[in-house]
């Protein structure tokens, strides 16, 4: 086939032109792979930039944080914790930390001893005996010492103190004890109180049942009695033959009184007692 007619569509057959549009299907799908191949890769590296970029960022960061805390401490200034529980930084001359009597209160220290000094006082701690004031105060803190504990030592009495804050911790557990004490010996209190009502209201029960017996008998005797007035004089026993015909039912009638009198004495000396 010539050029020309490879060119002009119009002269080509329905077999070249099914070829033709399958290979332009193939190019398209090809295109569209590389073209997606591309893009994955693109964002893979930018990715990997932004994840370089933090890094670095945070290495910066952290290694800042370091030089400043290196350079605080060179400067003589050393993290404490003061009365109130927060940290703070205490600076001291000569880059020396400082006292126990000035950390324990949170003032500047003024300490002067060498490097090779023991000593944990400074000159105006130990002009005040340990009783460290801050500048400008007329009078001395009274919070480090309120409560103190003698102990022998070498011959000698040594005053150790106790801080505010394990002192108002002491205070409260004895609060908590004490109150805890209250509570229970309330609900003690509350269960005798139960207790002993509900043996009165037994009490009295048993005392308004045997009255409403004793009752209960007096009206049977009675309504006897007037049953035997209303009976016919023909049929009346004589005066000597009574005891002969009622003897056993009288017997047993007197003993069934004395059976409840004494049952009711009882009951009358536990309701007294109780």
């Amino acid at each position: 086939m010539s050029p020309s007619t490879t060119n002009d569509l119009s002269k080509w057959s329905d077999e070249q032109l099914r070829e033709n549009d399958n290979d332009n299907d193939e190019l398209f799908e090809k295109k569209s792979a590389e073209r997606r191949r591309q893009t994955k890769a693109r964002k893979e590296v930018e990715r990997r930039m932004v994840e370089e970029v933090a890094r670095r960022k945070a290495e910066e960061e952290a290694k800042r944080k370091a030089e400043s805390l290196t350079s605080g401490l060179s400067k003589g200034k050393q993290p404490r914790v003061t009365a109130s529980g927060t940290a703070e930084v205490a600076e001291s001359v000569g880059g020396l930390p400082p006292c126990y009597g000035c950390l324990d209160v949170g003032v500047s220290c003024e300490m002067r001893a060498a490097g090779s000094s023991k000593a944990r006082s400074c000159d105006r701690c130990r002009r005040l005996q340990n009783k460290c004031e801050r500048p400008g105060d007329a009078q001395p803190s009274r919070q480090r010492k309120r409560e103190e504990v003698m102990l022998p030592r070498a011959g000698k009495k040594k005053a150790r103190t106790k801080s505010p804050t394990a002192e108002d911790d002491e205070e409260d557990a004895e609060d908590r004890k004490a109150e805890e004490n209250r509570d229970a010996l309330g609900a003690l209190a509350e269960v005798l109180s139960a207790m002993v009502g509900e043996m009165r209201n037994m009490a009295a029960d048993r005392r308004r049942a045997a009255e409403e017996s004793h009752a209960q008998m007096e009206r049977v005797l009675g309504t006897l009695e007037e049953i035997r007035g209303c009976l016919d004089p023909e049929f009346v026993p004589e005066e000597g033959s009574e005891e002969d015909f009622e003897e056993g039912e009288v017997a047993e009638v007197a003993e069934e009184r004395e059976v409840l009198k004494g049952r009711n004495e009882e009951e009358e000396e536990v309701d007294e007692s109780v």
